[in-house]
């Protein structure tokens, strides 16, 4: 955003009205604008902590001067807005580009400030990639990296070295390694170690992982370390492109996805697990944040019977639209291929093979991704 001036400051009871050289008005409560202050005692300047007991702020604020200030720019980090206040010695000071962050009220969001780019198998050409040497090696390589992978959902790190130890480096670039039944970095083949169908050569169709927990991995990292046989494309799908597309065809079924709470259950291994949401789940603004989706993990339940007949025919739909070729990307993953998904929003499987396919791989938590990202852009 190029920079704005405020043209000026309108006071008034409840409020501060701010007019922009853009012609915009934006109104900020006296409340707001305390609970918000700049200065050392209000925010701790090392851990970005409010210091401010708000609740002990006087029930009705009230200001005594209000005014823009540009001659100490260098001092504030640029012009800023400040307030002198009838109960408080200290002025409130609010950088300009503060406000201009909040300029336009709207709902708190978490999420990062990037685009998402839907797509299918039409729409999108080739697999996003960035050099495995570039991640390792600098912050611009991490942040694309990253970056492509909240785009699209997932970017393969080529030319990583088909070794765990390189795999878990490429890894922990990212963040740190989450622990789960499967441990924190895993290697697996088809030999049925742990009870889940990813450790048997038998088709996958497209899912999430981690339906079984209460807050299910957000980024996963997948790595073939050696394959000799055939068959075992890895298939991925944009969950996001395909709920829009049931939306589009089906919205009487988007709102039962969208709102029926489906179990997922782990057993094995010492572990009974279970959690449930729904396979669509969305923020409070409306807007889809997370497909919960795993036909293999999911847990009995029965509702009245027009609800439990309305959700099959639902998650037939989303079903048959996940598994349209036409939805897929479709690859067969070669050594020195990382792959890094969002667990949130790509399902993913393979096909069934035969021979010997050795994997390697690890989840890290959806926040410190973000966290990563908000600190490389």
């Amino acid at each position: 955003m190029s920079m704005l001036d405020i043209t000026a400051l309108r006071p008034d009871p409840a409020s501060l009205q701010v007019e922009w050289s853009d012609g915009h008005t934006s109104r900020y409560p006296w409340i707001w604008l305390r609970d918000h202050a700049h200065d050392a005692e209000t925010l701790h300047p090392v851990t970005q902590q409010r210091q401010l007991f708000t609740a002990g702020l006087p029930d009705t604020l009230t200001p005594t001067t209000v005014e823009l200030d540009t001659a100490n720019e260098v001092a504030s980090g640029g012009a800023a807005v400040v307030i002198g206040w009838a109960h408080d010695d200290a002025p409130t000071v609010l950088p300009v580009v503060f406000l201009i962050r909040y300029r336009h009220p709207h709902p708190a969001r978490a999420a990062v400030d990037v685009t998402p780019v839907l797509w299918d198998a039409g729409t999108l050409d080739r697999a996003p990639t960035v050099a495995y040497a570039d991640v390792i090696a600098s912050d611009d390589g991490l942040r694309d990296w990253l970056g492509a992978t909240t785009r699209f959902g997932f970017c393969l790190a080529v030319g990583t070295p088909a070794t765990a130890e390189a795999t878990e480096h490429l890894l922990r670039r990212v963040g740190y390694v989450r622990e789960t039944i499967f441990g924190g970095m895993w290697e697996f083949t088809a030999d049925l170690t742990k009870a889940d169908t990813a450790y048997t050569n038998l088709e996958l169709r497209p899912h999430t992982d981690g339906t079984y927990s209460h807050d299910a991995p957000g980024v996963q990292l997948l790595h073939c370390l050696e394959f000799v046989g055939t068959g075992g494309e890895s298939t991925m799908v944009d969950a996001f492109a395909a709920a829009e597309r049931l939306r589009s065809e089906h919205p009487d079924h988007y709102r039962t996805l969208s709102t029926v709470v489906v179990p997922g259950q782990y057993i094995g291994d010492g572990s009974h697990l279970i959690a449930a949401r729904p396979i669509l789940r969305h923020d409070h603004t409306g807007a889809l944040v997370q497909v919960s989706f795993n036909n293999y993990d999911r847990a009995p339940f029965l509702l009245p019977e027009t609800e439990t007949l309305a959700f099959y025919a639902a998650l037939r739909a989303f079903d048959q639209i996940v598994n349209d070729p036409a939805m897929q990307w479709r690859h067969v993953l070669a050594p020195g291929e990382a792959m890094l998904f969002d667990n949130w929003r790509v399902l993913h499987g393979r096909c069934a093979y035969s021979g010997l396919r050795r994997m390697c791989g690890g989840y890290v938590n959806r926040e410190d991704v973000e966290s990563r990202l908000r600190q490389l852009l």
